[in-house]
């Protein structure tokens, strides 16, 4: 299997963007969060237009995201975490 890509002509210069990132499973999560500001920074989006915020765990992340959104002051929202099936059976909420 061939991996192809893609090259866009996306500008992120003068977007506002919000990252909430899960705290749990931190070494994946981590380099969600390294490889997402890589990308951004890439597309032109500058380190004062990115607010980041952590949460507990990948259940609270929809709240985080939620709260950011009824601000209006973002252009984009991402969500960074990840859901491991392990001792807690969160997988199946």
């Amino acid at each position: 299997m061939t991996i192809g890509t893609y090259e866009s002509d996306l500008n992120g210069d003068g977007l506002r963007i919000g990252i909430v990132q899960a705290r749990f499973n931190e070494d994946v999560c981590h380099g969600l969060l390294a490889s997402c500001l890589a990308e951004l920074k890439h597309l032109g989006v500058q380190d004062e237009d990115i607010l980041h915020v952590s949460v507990p765990g990948a259940l609270e992340i929809p709240l985080a995201l939620q709260k950011m959104a009824e601000t209006d002051q973002f252009d984009a929202l991402i969500a960074l975490g990840a859901v491991i099936r392990g001792e807690t059976y969160h997988f199946e909420l």
